[in-house]
């Protein structure tokens, strides 16, 4: 009768023991599965991140570079949009052929959509605009943002802000 004693309490041991084990690996799973959330969202974040910028990175002319971003001055106002393009299509008449306007203005939309902070593009084509323009240039450049984010009345604080990094940006 010792013996089968003996022989239950090792089988109840190994149970207990196999459960613990059981735990401790589920446990660790879980662990490593929200490491690898983690991972997965940092990586989605960084793609995400550089989608965003890949329309913007592939404006190599300063005469568009400035539409995209007129665009996301405008884009602050989402109720005049469409008064701010005729703004655009009308002061860079001279600037972009005028078979190519509708596409630039389009193109600068669709380039701009995921802009967040209207201040992004001007990082963006800072030394594209300061080589490629001169100081006439740079202040048509500045008049131009200034008159798009005045239409439909007062400039948003977000406007604004664009407004100042770019007058320091190309002016200094």
């Amino acid at each position: 009768m010792a013996l089968l004693g003996i022989l239950v309490m090792a089988i109840g041991g190994a149970a207990v023991w196999y459960w613990r084990l059981k735990t401790m690996r589920e446990a660790g799973s879980e662990i490593i599965d929200s490491v690898e959330r983690m991972r997965g969202a940092y990586k989605r974040r960084q793609f995400r991140n550089k989608a965003e910028a890949a329309p913007l990175a592939s404006i190599g002319d300063p005469a568009i570079a400035a539409v995209a971003f007129f665009m996301c001055l405008a884009k602050e106002k989402p109720m005049y949009v469409e008064a701010a393009k005729d703004v655009v299509r009308n002061r860079m008449k001279g600037i972009v052929r005028p078979g190519d306007m509708e596409e630039v203005v389009i193109f600068g939309e669709w380039a701009s959509k995921n802009v967040v902070n209207p201040e992004d593009p001007i990082r963006r084509f800072r030394d594209l605009w300061t080589k490629a323009l001169d100081h006439d240039e740079r202040r048509q450049l500045i008049g131009i943002a200034e008159e798009v984010a005045e239409v439909g009345g007062d400039r948003t604080k977000e406007q604004e802000l664009a407004l100042q990094s770019l007058r320091r940006t190309l002016m200094n």
